[in-house]
């Protein structure tokens, strides 16, 4: 158990420095490969169990016939990550906590001015208090934090990343249960392959 966690710690570790010098660094293009959502979802929960233990619930909910997506894995990662941890932390007086992740196919989905016939949805949902409707509208703006302790830039990174995906961030908070919910396009082949179906 002890070599798993740190190999774990080494992989994230490895990560994190190649996120930030791609970063800081001069402006790069992103390294986009075929990325499968669920094995994104996977490293994040394995990260986050180290972290914070065994005392919160992890319910995976994947569509395995999902298509991959075009991204850059370890800037994807680190979306996911950012959300996932602050869910985590929210959760800290929360009796039972649970994070469940969802993936699914969302149709007919517009983002910015571009109408998808499909694309990917991760939804990220927790059971602890839920967001004041007037912090809502500041969430993803950066140096914006509910604790004390919080720098307020891991929402303003993740729509960061994902807006450079072509995606979207958006969340959904009422008594009970919050959720966050990123969308991004399919790889461009798979919308082709449906052109193509649709021509037909």
């Amino acid at each position: 158990e002890l070599q798993e966690y740190t190999q774990i710690i080494i992989a994230e570790a490895d990560r994190l420095r190649d996120l930030v010098d791609r970063m800081l660094g001069p402006w790069q293009p992103l390294t986009l490969k075929p990325v499968i959502i669920a094995e994104i979802a996977d490293r994040v929960i394995n990260i986050l169990n180290v972290e914070f233990g065994p005392n919160i619930n992890w319910l995976r909910d994947y569509d395995p016939s999902l298509p991959t997506v075009e991204g850059d894995q370890d800037q994807l990662i680190q979306s996911v990550l950012n959300i996932a941890r602050n869910a985590c932390e929210a959760m800290v007086n929360t009796n039972n906590p649970k994070i469940t992740i969802k993936t699914r196919v969302s149709r007919q989905f517009t983002i910015g001015n571009k109408r998808h016939k499909s694309v990917l949805q991760l939804d990220v949902s927790n059971n602890g208090p839920s967001i004041e409707p007037n912090f809502i509208e500041q969430i993803f703006f950066p140096m914006i934090s509910t604790r004390a302790n919080g720098s307020g830039l891991g929402l303003s990174i993740t729509q960061n990343i994902i807006s450079r995906h072509e995606g979207a961030v958006q969340v959904n908070s009422k008594t009970g249960i919050t959720t966050f919910s990123i969308f991004l396009p399919f790889s461009p082949a798979v919308n082709e392959v449906q052109q193509i179906g649709t021509n037909k």
